[in-house]
């Protein structure tokens, strides 16, 4: 046996080669790995302040990747410090509850989670938390958790979202009983939760266990709650969260698109008479997972990129020193960099360029700091993303014989549509140009939407009826999407 210490924490004991990532997991120790634990994302990096491991190069900080490094040894670390934030907004109508007592509100997203303390009589938000999921540690995607759990991890999967879950209720509790937990989450997201096996939803013809609505006592699942209401979904790749999030909208009033921008792309569309959906797996590109110097939205990420007074500019998450890029700041940053004539519509770099940002152009990465930058694999990824949503945007229209010119409102949903900049999105090719006037950010929907199940029963009623009424369309299968795909991976177009 061997002891870990960790700077300015506890210290525990580990068998000789365990796994460091697989370690800190199993004592409450979360990092993110984007990548499965392949050791090609490196985001899990510690540093390693005493001792060796095995397996894994340190660099010339003293850093190494946690998914290849083996204990051989007693070691000191010191391990990064994250929180999410800034993914729990969203627009709360007025509403009386009809019941007494607090409720929480909960949207368990793929990168982040989000919640919020209800008053369920006035319905007033008392408080709002978010954080990353800790699920992270198994990949950045819904698929790499299926992955995981086709390889033992449900068990392990299911005990972080929940022991997570029991943080983030304590905390806004403050020691007062909670009557009922709603939860809105992708429906791969909601089997973790129960602790169901969600492999499935990862094989044709990708059917889950579950779609419908639950109903639990909270002791049963561990929870510091009386009850607990899963939303239901509508598909393997529809989730509750879109369902709270057309109820969020009041979707019904006119040719209507809500798009949820994150890993997963989901789309719904009312025609004027119905409802359809579809999914895109755009990849965590727009959450920063899979970019170089790319990270989601906590304190010092990089959110937003401007000219000022002729140079480049960007503000951070709380105002914090940077310490990467954000989904709204790669979309800034190459909608800036494309009109300065230094990213050319195909994505690649314009050495010839008469800007005077083409001094922070050096060896194919383009730096807003000494050690954040933009590299052209981060540009093919970002690409690929984006491509993905606007051909599923646009081929879910056309099934419905709407074109982008149709619709009366469409509202971008999710956590980087909060702080989207919609110009920029339209410029990029991440949004029809067309759709640009009537876009509109309307923040975390998911969480919204089970805030309004949590004050009156007639919205679970209601969400149960858009679950059950709404068409789901495949777009894997569409020679149309195939096509619209190819095309738009163009930036600009």
């Amino acid at each position: 046996m061997y002891t870990i210490s960790l700077l300015g924490e506890k210290s525990f004991k580990v068998n000789e080669g365990v796994l460091l990532l697989d370690a800190l997991v199993q004592n409450g120790y979360i990092l993110p790995a984007p990548c499965g634990g392949n050791g090609i994302c490196g985001k899990c990096k510690v540093q390693l302040v005493k001792g060796e491991v095995l397996h894994a190069e340190k660099d010339e900080n003293g850093f190494v990747l946690a998914c290849k490094a083996r204990v051989i040894g007693d070691i000191t670390l010191a391990l990064p410090q994250e929180k999410g934030c800034g993914l729990d907004e969203f627009n709360g109508a007025l509403l009386q509850g009809e019941k007494e007592g607090l409720g929480v509100a909960l949207d368990i997203g793929t990168t982040t989670l989000a919640a919020c303390l209800v008053d369920l009589k006035t319905g007033a938000v008392q408080e709002k938390i978010s954080a990353l999921n800790p699920q992270g540690v198994y990949g950045a995607d819904v698929l790499s958790r299926i992955d995981a759990c086709s390889r033992g991890k449900l068990v392990s999967l299911t005990e972080l979202i929940r022991e997570k879950t029991v943080e983030l209720v304590e905390k806004l509790a403050k020691g007062k009983p909670i009557e009922e937990l709603v939860v809105a989450a992708n429906t791969t997201m909601l089997h973790l939760f129960m602790g169901v096996d969600p492999t499935p939803i990862g094989v044709a013809p990708f059917t889950p266990v579950f779609t419908a609505a639950k109903e639990i006592e909270g002791a049963c699942l561990g929870l510091p709650t009386k009850k607990v209401r899963l939303l239901p979904s509508i598909s393997a790749y529809v989730g509750a969260d879109i369902t709270a999030g057309a109820l969020a909208c009041e979707m019904g009033r006119g040719v209507e698109l809500l798009v949820d921008v994150g890993t997963n792309g989901e789309l719904l569309l009312f025609d004027g008479k119905s409802l359809c959906a579809a999914s895109t797996a755009a990849g965590p590109a727009l959450e920063g997972a899979c970019m170089d110097c790319g990270i989601g939205g906590v304190s010092g990420a990089i959110d937003k990129v401007f000219i000022k007074d002729g140079e480049l500019a960007f503000t951070t998450v709380d105002n914090a020193p940077a310490k990467g890029i954000c989904g709204s700041g790669y979309i800034d940053l190459i909608a800036v960099l494309m009109q300065e004539g230094l990213i050319d519509e195909t994505g690649a770099w314009d050495e010839d360029s008469d800007s005077s940002l083409l001094k922070k152009l050096d060896c194919d990465k383009f730096y807003l700091t000494s050690n954040i930058y933009l590299s052209q694999r981060d540009i093919r990824q970002f690409q690929l993303a984006k491509s993905a949503i606007r051909a599923g945007i646009e081929t879910l229209l056309s099934i419905r014989n709407l074109t982008p010119k149709s619709l009366d409102k469409l509202y971008i949903a999710g956590g980087l549509g909060y702080y989207m900049n919609v110009k920029n999105a339209a410029a990029v090719g991440l949004l029809p140009p067309a759709c640009k006037d009537k876009a509109q950010a309307v923040g975390n929907t998911s969480l919204a939407g089970a805030r309004l199940c949590l004050l009156q029963e007639g919205y679970n009623q209601k969400a149960a009826q858009i679950a059950g009424e709404t068409q789901t369309v495949e777009l894997s299968f569409s020679q149309t999407f195939q096509e619209l795909y190819v095309e738009h991976m163009a930036l600009g177009k």
